[in-house]
């Protein structure tokens, strides 16, 4: 995980704790008058409201007065701990924020052309192991005549849906390939749409696109036995296997791909 990632992390976790902090509930509670205190007595938890020094036992009918007091003592104590928490993350963004040059990821960048000419990107860094699994060759489809769209990155794809997913994936740095041949186990090879890499956990996964769901011989003799190939071999929706769909009345949602790049790529 890089400096960017754990700035990122960081950022969501302060608009959280911001967001929080300007709860209206929580200033609703903070703000009712008095404070909540109990003993046991006998076995039994008596409840006692306190506000300038004066003491009030709480009844069983007191019920949503002993629940808002409960609730205002629980917050109040969640509000230190946000606010104090806001205080630890702001102080690691400040650090992140003055930089120093000594991101890891950065150094190979800063190389004089030629020390870069004579070494390569460390695989112990997210961006050097991504472009080593980027440059490594793999087998691909021999039937190329179909590939008539060229992506950002010098591909050729099929569809234009396939070309959309391929900018997106260029445009968020994913590392891909396209129709990259792959093993099951199942005594074939298939070639999945894309194969794409986190670079961050460094795990593999399949995206499938699905172009035709509203063909009844598209989703039988394509979707159903990927399906069935893709389950029998372990490669479950969410865990290596990715997809998106369309159909004539439903065309390929952008926002849909990017909330799985933003989810399971990032």
């Amino acid at each position: 995980m890089n400096k960017t990632e754990i700035r990122r992390i960081l950022q969501e976790k302060r608009n959280e704790l911001e967001s929080m902090l300007r709860s209206k509930v929580i200033s609703r509670f903070i703000a009712l008058k008095g404070t909540i205190n109990f003993k046991t007595q006998n076995g039994a938890i008596r409840f006692f409201r306190y506000e300038k020094r004066k003491c009030k036992y709480l009844k069983k009918e007191d019920k949503k007065e002993i629940t808002d007091l409960c609730t205002k003592h629980y917050v109040t104590r969640l509000k230190d701990a946000a606010s104090k928490e806001l205080e630890q993350i702001n102080s690691c963004l400040e650090i992140l924020d003055d930089g120093d040059g000594s991101d890891v990821d950065k150094t190979y960048g800063e190389l004089p052309d030629c020390i870069k000419e004579n070494t390569s990107p460390s695989i112990f860094t997210d961006e050097g192991y991504a472009r080593r699994w980027q440059e490594e060759s793999f087998n691909t489809r021999w039937d190329m005549k179909n590939r008539i769209h060229e992506t950002p990155g010098g591909d050729k794809v099929r569809s234009k849906s396939e070309w959309m997913i391929a900018c997106l994936l260029t445009q968020a740095g994913i590392p891909y390939r396209y129709e990259a041949e792959l093993d099951l186990d199942l005594g074939f090879y298939i070639y999945p749409d894309f194969t794409v890499l986190n670079k961050r956990t460094r795990k593999e996964y399949i995206w499938e696109h699905f172009g035709k769901m509203d063909d009844p011989k598209y989703v039988k003799e394509s979707f159903m036995p990927k399906m069935r190939d893709y389950y029998a071999a372990g490669y479950l929706p969410g865990e290596k296997l990715l997809m998106t769909f369309e159909s004539e009345g439903h065309p390929f949602n952008i926002t849909q791909a990017k909330q799985l790049i933003k989810q399971f790529l990032t």
